[in-house]
C-alpha cells in the first residue's frame, strides 16, 4: 500500500512568566537612628507569587493563567541554579503551592539579596517542556530622619552657693530624635568648657580640677568645690551622621548671695580697771538667718583703731572671733578703742603654683581659698 503521511502543526505558544509580590515589597527602607525597617518583613512578610500566561494561537489550548499547571518548581538564594536551593527548613522563607514564596527575611542595605527562581510547563498538545526563570533582588535603602534637640538637667544659669552642700553634682543630658530618645549606643557627646585663657570652648579633661568623671558619656560628674565660673557645653550627634551635631550649656558661677557682717564686743565691752580681756567676734548674716561658722566660708580680719583724728588701725587677729589684752585700749577714757572688721568672700578652691607650676603632694595637686577682692 502507497502511503502517505500527514503531520499534525501547532503555532509555537507564547508563554511569560510573571512574579506578583503580594503584601509587600522587594525593596525595603532602614531608618538608622532606630534601627527599624520598613515594612518588617519578620512581622509582614513579602509573598512572591508566580504567574505563568500563555496564549496559544491556535486555539486549542485556553489563553490565560496557566499557574496552577506549573511544575518542577524551585528557588535558591543566589542568582542562578548554583546557589543554595530554599527548602522547608530554610530559615526566613516558608514554601507554598504552584512555587508561592514567603519570604520573613530582612536585608541589611549594605548585603541585597537575589532569589532565583525556576519552573516548568508542559505543553498539552505535544507534551513539549517549556522552562521559565525570574530572579527577584530584594534590596534596602538607607533612611535618616533626624529632628535632633538635647537638654541636660541644670538651668541655664546655675548659682554654687557655698553654704549649701558642696557635693558632687551630676550633670545628665538627654539626647532625644523628636519624641524618641536616643540609645547610649546610638549617641557620641563630648563636654566642653570656656577655657579661661583662650576663651574658646575646648574638651573638659582630668586637668580641670572640677572634674570627676563622664568625658563621652551623657553624664557628667563635677566637683562643686572646684567651682569659680565655669561655662559648660555638651555636644552630641547620632552615628548615623557625624556631621549634625545639637549642643547645650549651663554657666555655673560660685555665688553667696546678700550677706552682711557685723562686729560686735562679746566681753570687755565695758572696761573696768579690773578688766583683762577683751573678745570681738564677727557675725555674718543672710536673709536666711545668720551664718554657722562663717570662717568656713570668709576670709575675716580684726581691726583695731581709736576714734582719734588719724588714729592708725591695725590687725590684730583673723577667724570668726579674737581675744586681745585689755590693754590695747589704753587707760584715757576720752579716747575711745573701736574694733572692725573687714570680711571677703572666698574663691572655690583653686590649685597653688610654685614657679608657674602645680605643686604636688603624695602626687596630688595642692590647693588653696584665697579671698576675693569686693
Amino acid at each position: 500500500m502507497k502511503t502517505a503521511s500527514a503531520y499534525i502543526l501547532y503555532q509555537p505558544l507564547s508563554v511569560s512568566l510573571f512574579m506578583d509580590e503580594v503584601g509587600g515589597s522587594s525593596t525595603q527602607r532602614k531608618n538608622n537612628v532606630n534601627g527599624e525597617f520598613d515594612p518588617d518583613r519578620t512581622l509582614f512578610p513579602l509573598i512572591l507569587r508566580p504567574r505563568l500566561i500563555i496564549k496559544d494561537p491556535d486555539h486549542v489550548l485556553h489563553d490565560g493563567d496557566q499557574t496552577s499547571s506549573l511544575i518542577d518548581t524551585r528557588w535558591y538564594i543566589g542568582s542562578n541554579e548554583s546557589g543554595t536551593r530554599i527548602t522547608k527548613d530554610t530559615s526566613g522563607f516558608t514554601l507554598g503551592t504552584y512555587g508561592e514564596l514567603s519570604v520573613k527575611r530582612n536585608v541589611e542595605p549594605s548585603t541585597p539579596l537575589n532569589l532565583f527562581f525556576t519552573c516548568a510547563f508542559i505543553d498539552a498538545r505535544t507534551q513539549k517542556t517549556f522552562r521559565k526563570t525570574y530572579l527577584v533582588t530584594l534590596t534596602t535603602t538607607q533612611s535618616t530622619e533626624l529632628n535632633l534637640s538635647i537638654e541636660i538637667d541644670a538651668a541655664r544659669k546655675m548659682p554654687v552657693n557655698p553654704f549649701k552642700s558642696q557635693a558632687r553634682r551630676t550633670i545628665t543630658a538627654t539626647f532625644r530624635n523628636g519624641q524618641e530618645t536616643i540609645a547610649d549606643s546610638k549617641a557620641v557627646y563630648l563636654w566642653k568648657v570656656r577655657d579661661s585663657t583662650t576663651c574658646q570652648l575646648r574638651a573638659i579633661t582630668t586637668n580641670d580640677l572640677f572634674y570627676v568623671s563622664g568625658q563621652g558619656t551623657k553624664s557628667l560628674v563635677i566637683d562643686r568645690r572646684f567651682v569659680d565660673k565655669e561655662l559648660i557645653q555638651v555636644e552630641a550627634y547620632h552615628t548615623s551622621d557625624s556631621t549634625r551635631k545639637v549642643y547645650t550649656q549651663t554657666k555655673m558661677f560660685r555665688w553667696y548671695g546678700q550677706w552682711d557682717e557685723r562686729e560686735v564686743i562679746t566681753r570687755g565691752k565695758f572696761i573696768r580697771p579690773d578688766t583683762n580681756e577683751i573678745e570681738v567676734r564677727t557675725y555674718v548674716d543672710t536673709p536666711k538667718g545668720q551664718v554657722s561658722t562663717p570662717q568656713d566660708y570668709f576670709d575675716i580680719t580684726h581691726i583695731f583703731t581709736t576714734n582719734e583724728k588719724g588714729a592708725p588701725e591695725r590687725v590684730i587677729g583673723y577667724g570668726e572671733s579674737v581675744v586681745v589684752p585689755a590693754s590695747i585700749a589704753g587707760k584715757d577714757p576720752n579716747v575711745i578703742p573701736v574694733f572692725g572688721t573687714e570680711v571677703k568672700e572666698r574663691t572655690a578652691l583653686r590649685s597653688c603654683l610654685v614657679s608657674g607650676k602645680k605643686a604636688l603632694i603624695n602626687g596630688k595637686i595642692m590647693c588653696i581659698q584665697i579671698p576675693k577682692e569686693k
